[in-house]
């Protein structure tokens, strides 16, 4: 009997404890078991099968929903049990966005200083660039001040002009819309007048280059051109410049050298040659006390002009080789001149003044009465020249 009380007490419990206790679920149910001991003696034997069958039958109909009830329960119970860290790991997200928001309000500093200091470097490549230059299209060189454009691929293994070198240039010179130099050739020895001037901008290019430098107008004109005012104001000057030809100072000096000595040599020769010219010619007349030639190949029976009067003349220029160098007969127009306004040479001046309208002359010049030690296009310094000439009339 003991042993079939005790398998009751067993069936009880589970339906008892839950409904009163529902925390504990099995120690205490024990316990609890030992205190119905009593109630459940009460019955008889014979009586328990039956009673006992639909009580165990109720309650297991009618606490079936109350034994499930805790298995329900049960997570729901523990559901807010493992939902207290999900509002405390929610409440920590602000906690630890706090700082990241202190931080983040650092961050926007210091993302806009780099925008800033990049936003610098662009600015300062762009300059350099000339994107932002005074002269659209144009950089401005550090060191002179210069600004300049160069065109078409450089030369940068080529030789860069220094002081004392010559260079060989073709240049031109322009302000707004007015050419004041055409495009000309022009050789000259490196030199500086003053900071940033022309020989300032040659010695930025290399040979072969060609660019365009901007200058103060004034400036220039000031210290290139004789003092002769600029006649543009404040507009900047335009100097388009190719460097074609260079020659360093040491072999500049060289060449020099060479050249006075051939032209001491030539100087010395310049008698020599014009007798030898007079003797193969068979030139009787003797030379004027100013030392040319005048020989007559036609009288004229005109006038002989005075100073200042206007003259108009043929004329044929020769070395005495015989290579013409110039010729008006050829161009087909006669020249004119004012008569002692030395618009020619002075050996012109003199044979002019000894001729009469109508007459043709050869005139055998010597060099210091011509061009010189200087030479001109296609005469070469300390050269004689031979000149046919007409005078055709004088106004």
């Amino acid at each position: 009997m003991e042993e079939n009380n005790e398998e009751k007490i067993n069936l009880d419990e589970p339906i008892v404890e839950p409904e009163n206790q529902e925390t504990p679920e099995k120690d205490y149910g024990v316990g609890l078991s030992s205190a119905e001991e009593p109630v459940a003696e009460e019955p008889t034997p014979a009586e328990e099968p039956t009673v006992e069958e639909p009580a165990a039958e109720e309650p297991a109909k009618e606490e079936t929903p109350a034994a499930e009830e805790p298995v329900v329960e049960e997570p729901v119970v523990e559901e807010p049990a493992a939902e207290e860290p999900a509002p405390a790991a929610c409440e920590k997200e602000p906690v630890e966005e706090t700082p990241a928001k202190g931080g983040s309000s650092k961050k926007p500093l210091i993302i806009l200083a780099a925008i800033l200091g990049i936003a610098a470097i662009v600015l300062i490549v762009l300059a350099c660039m000339g994107k932002f230059s005074k002269y659209p299209g144009f950089k401005k060189d550090r060191d002179t001040g210069i600004y300049y454009q160069f065109y078409g691929d450089r030369h940068d293994t080529a030789a860069m002009p220094k002081t004392g070198d010559l260079v060989g240039i073709l240049f031109s010179l322009r302000a707004g819309d007015s050419t004041l130099i055409p495009m000309m050739p022009n050789e000259m020895v490196m030199d500086s007048v003053y900071e940033g001037d022309f020989f300032s901008a040659l010695r930025m290019m290399h040979v072969g280059d060609s660019a365009t430098f901007i200058f103060n107008g004034q400036d220039f004109f000031k210290n290139f051109m004789q003092e002769t005012e600029y006649p543009f104001g404040d507009d900047p000057l335009y100097m388009d410049i190719k460097l074609y030809g260079h020659i360093s100072k040491a072999d500049f000096e060289r060449l020099r050298a060479e050249y006075e000595a051939q032209m001491r040599e030539q100087e010395a020769n310049e008698g020599t040659a014009i007798l030898e010219y007079v003797q193969k010619n068979n030139i009787k007349v003797q030379p004027t006390e100013e030392g040319l030639y005048l020989i007559t190949t036609k009288k004229g029976t005109g006038a002989q002009p005075k100073d200042m009067q206007n003259l108009t003349v043929h004329y044929t220029g020769k070395l005495l080789d015989g290579t013409v160098f110039d010729s008006s007969v050829e161009r087909g127009e006669p020249f004119k001149l004012t008569l002692g306004a030395h618009q020619v040479i002075p050996g012109w001046e003199i044979a002019l003044s000894k001729m009469h309208v109508g007459e043709k002359a050869t005139v055998i010049i010597p060099s210091k009465l011509a061009y010189g030690e200087r030479g001109n296009y296609g005469i070469p310094p300390f050269s004689p020249l031979v000149f046919d000439i007409e005078l055709i009339g004088i106004e």
